[in-house]
């Protein structure tokens, strides 16, 4: 069901049939390291054994800096 604007799921937000972890949905999407990395820190944000919500924000902060520096470079 695409339903734009009704702030129902859209299409793009749906699970690749077969998906069981992050990994799959990284492989599915085409992620490079950068945009995996924040995707991994934002989805366990906070969880991992030792690290706190602060440690996960700031490396996503890190790599969306990269990631941003890489675009406007191939631009």
């Amino acid at each position: 069901m695409s339903d734009q604007g009704t702030g129902w799921s859209t299409d793009y937000y749906k699970l690749p049939e077969g998906a069981e972890e992050l990994q799959d949905l990284i492989e599915y999407k085409n992620m490079n390291f950068a945009v995996a990395n924040i995707f991994k820190a934002a989805y366990r944000l906070g969880n991992k054994d030792g690290v706190d919500e602060e440690y996960d924000l700031n490396k996503i902060l890190w790599f969306a800096h990269r990631e941003l520096a890489r675009i406007r470079k191939s631009e």
